[in-house]
């Protein structure tokens, strides 16, 4: 009688785990479900939201390789109307503010600032302010 009854609790406690687990199971699921919706809706909403960008480029006597990054900034896949490239040119001895300069000229989201002067640093400090008003608007 005794085994009889311990075998009925038996089977009754592997039942209520069978439907717990059962429960579990699909709970997962939905929030699973859900979590995945939701990282997609946010994905679309962030992929529309593009910020503009200022890459600074400090270079002192970089004639060897101020070309190759410059020529990397302009093959960016960023939209050029919300990229700025300010290449700051530290007192350099060599070529490298021609190089700048000539990049400057032919692509308009570049600027070129020579820093041997004061003057240079306060038109360095009104293009971050210019840049800063256009992104409260």
């Amino acid at each position: 009688m005794l085994v009889e009854i311990l075998e009925v609790l038996l089977f009754f406690l592997i039942f209520l785990m069978l439907i717990y687990l059962i429960r579990h199971y699909v709970f997962t699921l939905c929030v699973l479900w859900k979590i995945e919706k939701n990282i997609q809706r946010s994905f679309q909403k962030d992929a529309a939201y593009q910020p503009t960008v200022s890459i600074l480029i400090p270079a002192r006597n970089e004639e060897r390789v101020i070309g190759r990054i410059l020529q990397r900034m302009t093959e960016l896949t960023y939209p050029k109307d919300k990229l700025q490239v300010i290449v700051i040119d530290d007192g350099s001895s060599d070529a490298t503010g021609e190089i700048a300069e000539s990049y400057a000229k032919n692509y308009k989201y570049i600027t070129v600032l020579r820093r041997s002067s004061a003057e240079d640093v306060e038109r360095l400090q009104r293009l971050i302010l210019v840049e800063d008003a256009r992104k409260a608007k």
